[in-house]
């Protein structure tokens, strides 16, 4: 065996039947039966699995992998789910009060009339003296992310969200009274017929945000920012040059694309961000472009390390060779994008459209940072249709729910990818 002190055992892997019989015994543990036990899985894969109608009160899910996992209907009061990532999971309907979620990742997972009274979705780096076990394995804490989820009708009653991010995440019809929403990235979200009596909305960022219809305060809508004047002020990211939020109104506006920035700008941040890559942080800015229309660019061999990407329009954009690893790009418009030979191990491109694009050659197989943690590149519910990925490092890529229609996989690597749950693959 190696000796390499930086790796990282392989997440432990469970079955659908294994997964069932602990939560039978996790049930007799609740009732006080004999044999009953615990549910314990931190760390555990259990993506792709099955919860659904299953009471996990109380359950320890912390650090866990459960990528397009569901949990519908389930009920999951009290959990340790710390630092857990349920990345484009299914928990429609079910019950989370009080549960701990503070640094987990529901990029893209839809919680539609989940109860969520009292959730703590705050960010995890109030919790690092108390979390030794992350610290131990090496694992990253930071904000729990909520970007792109589906809250629709869900009751957030008197959550706490305190330094999260939930960009163009989905509120409609959902319930946030009481909520903490201090210093939540809120940009593009959905608001609308959305309860927010009483929500700390104190340095809120709600650029681009749709309120309309909703129930709020002028208030509480003044110690929130709503322009990039106002982030200004107020020592926030202004990159994203996000449109004003939409505020109630009897007639709603419609929304304006994001226009790119002038040649000469995009090129300034793109040196910083290349700097602030070289020096770990100590110098450059990271950069962001979520949102931005940056459709045709000429990025080929740039370094985009680490960027925040979400939502982004790259469409015919040109990106060979492009050093793009754990870059955030969920939802974003990648269609007939030159991604050949980039390196794109650990990114995150859920919901992104792919269509037509080509990725031969292109290196998606997992990353392994310096503190040993292993990131899967994850293409959850993607669309791939007619996409290249001829001879790509296609190795544990999570493909879950991704549309692979017709697209050309000679010769790509697909050791270990999650494969099972995609639509229109064919290797034969």
């Amino acid at each position: 065996m190696s000796a390499d002190p930086n790796h990282v055992a392989p997440r432990v892997r469970l079955t659908q039947a294994q997964l069932d019989r602990a939560c039978e015994r996790h049930l007799a543990y609740l009732s006080g039966m004999q044999g009953g036990a615990k549910l314990s899985l931190p760390f555990f894969d259990l993506s792709g699995l099955s919860f659904n109608a299953r009471n996990l009160t109380n359950a320890n899910l912390s650090g866990a992998i459960l990528r397009g996992t569901r949990f519908v209907g389930a009920k999951l009061d009290y959990a340790d789910m710390f630092g857990c990532d349920l990345t484009g999971a299914d928990l429609s309907n079910a019950q989370l009060t009080r549960t701990d979620l503070r640094a987990a990742s529901l990029r893209g997972a839809v919680l539609r009339g989940a109860k969520m009274v009292e959730c703590d979705l705050r960010d995890g780096n109030m919790a690092v003296s108390t979390r030794a076990d992350f610290k131990v394995l090496g694992l990253d804490i930071g904000p729990a992310d909520i970007s792109s989820a589906v809250m629709i009708d869900a009751d957030l009653t008197r959550a706490r969200l305190t330094g999260s991010c939930a960009r163009e995440a989905d509120f409609s019809g959902a319930t946030l009274a009481g909520a903490q929403l201090a210093r939540v990235d809120l940009r593009n979200a959905q608001f609308k017929a959305t309860n927010l009596d009483g929500a700390d909305l104190v340095d809120a960022d709600l650029r681009g945000a749709d309120l309309s219809g909703a129930k709020v305060s002028a208030q509480a809508l003044q110690t929130a920012i709503r322009t990039d004047e106002e982030a200004l002020r107020r020592g926030v990211n202004v990159v994203s040059d996000l449109p004003p939020p939409v505020v109630p109104a009897a007639v709603v506006p419609e929304s304006v694309p994001n226009s790119p920035p002038p040649p000469e700008r995009l090129d300034a941040m793109l040196r910083a961000h290349a700097q602030w890559v070289a020096t770990g942080g100590q110098g450059g800015h990271q950069l962001d472009i979520s949102g931005l229309d940056l459709s045709h660019a000429d990025l080929a061999g740039r370094v985009l390390t680490l960027m925040k990407a979400v939502g982004v329009n790259l469409r015919g954009a040109d990106l060979r060779g492009a050093q793009m690893q754990a870059a955030q790009l969920s939802g974003a418009d990648l269609r007939s994008t030159n991604l050949g030979f980039a390196d794109l191990r650990g990114a995150s491109m859920d919901r992104a459209n792919l269509i037509d694009a080509n990725l031969e050659k292109a290196n998606l197989s997992k990353l392994l940072t310096a503190r040993g943690h292993e990131l899967r590149t994850s293409l959850v519910r993607a669309r791939l249709a007619a996409a290249v990925l001829r001879g790509a490092d296609l190795s544990e890529v999570d493909f879950t729910g991704a549309d692979l229609t017709e697209t050309v996989l000679e010769g790509a690597n697909l050791e270990g990818a999650t494969i099972e749950a995609a639509r229109g693959i064919s290797l034969g």
